[in-house]
C-alpha cells in the first residue's frame, strides 16, 4: 500500500514539475520575445495545465521556495541579457578621433591610408551609362571624403557595436532615381555585377543585412579600423554565412562587393 502511494506520488510530482517547466518557459518567452521557444513552452503549458491544476488542488500542493527562487533567477538573467552591452563579442565602435560612433548618425568611411584612394561614395554611372539604383564605390581622389552614410542598428542603442546587425543608409533619394538608399547585395554568391553593393534595398531584409567587425590585422595600431560583412541569413533567407565586403575593381572603378580584397576602413564623423 505504501509502495503504491509512493509510486502515485512520484507520477504526480513528475507531472507537476513538467507544469512548472512550462511556466518557466513562459517567463523566458516573455523576457526574450523568442517566438520558437515561446511556442514550444506554451504548448507544454497548454497540454499539462488542466491536469496539473486539478492535481495541485487535490493534493493541496504549493510551489516550493526553490522553485520561486529559480523563476526569479531566470527572469533576472534573461532580462539583463536581452540587450547586452559591450563584451568579448560586441565591442564599441570608435572613429578616427577616438570617439564612440553614434547609431543612425552620418559618417564618412574611408581607407586607413588615404594614399590608397578616397572615401566611399555613390555613383550613378556604370560603364559610362546612367544607372538606378546607384553603385557604392571608392572615390579615386584621396582628398575626397566621399558620401555621408548612416549606420542604423536594428537594436535601438546609442552607440554602434561590432557584430550587431545593421542597415546602411545613404540619405534621401536625389535626382531622378527615387529608389531606397539602403545598401544591398542582390546575390552575394554570384559574380559581378550581381554581387556588387547598390542602393535600393529595404531596411532589415536579407539583402540589406550587414554587420561591422574589427579588422583582423589592422594597418595601424593608432586608429580603430573595421570591415563590413554581409550576412543574409541573419535577417531572413539566404546563404548561411557572412561575406566580407571587399574592393572589386572593374575597368578602373573600385566597387564594394562580396568578393575581392576585404576593405579596411575608418569612421570619420560628418559635419
Amino acid at each position: 500500500m505504501i509502495e503504491d502511494d509512493l509510486k502515485k506520488f512520484h507520477r504526480i510530482s513528475c507531472k507537476i514539475y513538467c507544469f512548472w517547466l512550462a511556466e518557466i518557459g513562459l517567463v523566458i518567452w516573455l523576457a526574450s520575445s523568442s517566438m520558437y521557444c515561446g511556442f514550444f513552452f506554451y504548448d507544454l503549458h497548454y497540454r499539462f495545465s488542466p491536469q496539473i491544476d486539478q492535481l495541485k488542488l487535490s493534493y493541496n500542493m504549493r510551489p516550493t521556495l526553490s522553485y520561486i527562487l529559480l523563476i526569479l533567477f531566470i527572469t533576472v538573467v534573461v532580462t539583463t541579457t536581452a540587450a547586452p552591452g559591450p563584451d568579448a563579442t560586441h565591442h564599441l565602435v570608435y572613429d578616427i578621433t577616438g570617439n564612440k560612433v553614434l547609431n543612425n548618425v552620418p559618417y564618412y568611411i574611408g581607407p586607413v591610408i588615404w594614399a590608397n584612394g578616397g572615401g566611399i561614395k555613390l555613383t550613378d554611372k556604370k560603364d559610362n551609362k546612367k544607372v538606378c539604383p546607384f553603385y557604392v564605390v571608392q572615390d579615386p581622389a584621396e582628398v575626397n571624403l566621399g558620401g555621408r552614410f548612416s549606420f542604423t542598428q536594428i537594436a535601438k542603442q546609442k552607440y554602434l557595436l561590432t557584430s550587431r546587425i545593421l542597415g546602411i543608409d545613404s540619405g534621401l533619394p536625389t535626382g531622378s532615381c527615387d529608389m531606397s538608399t539602403f545598401w544591398q547585395i542582390a546575390d552575394a554568391e554570384a559574380k559581378a555585377p550581381f554581387n556588387l553593393i547598390t542602393t535600393g534595398g529595404t531596411f532589415d531584409s536579407d539583402v540589406t543585412c550587414f554587420q561591422i567587425v574589427d579588422y583582423p590585422k589592422p594597418t595601424s595600431s593608432k586608429v580603430h579600423s573595421y570591415m563590413l560583412q554581409h550576412c543574409p541569413s541573419f535577417c531572413g533567407a539566404g546563404p548561411q554565412k557572412c561575406f566580407n565586403v571587399s574592393i572589386y575593381e572593374d575597368k578602373g572603378v573600385k566597387h564594394l562587393g562580396s568578393s575581392g580584397t576585404p576593405f579596411e576602413f575608418v569612421f570619420q564623423k560628418a559635419k
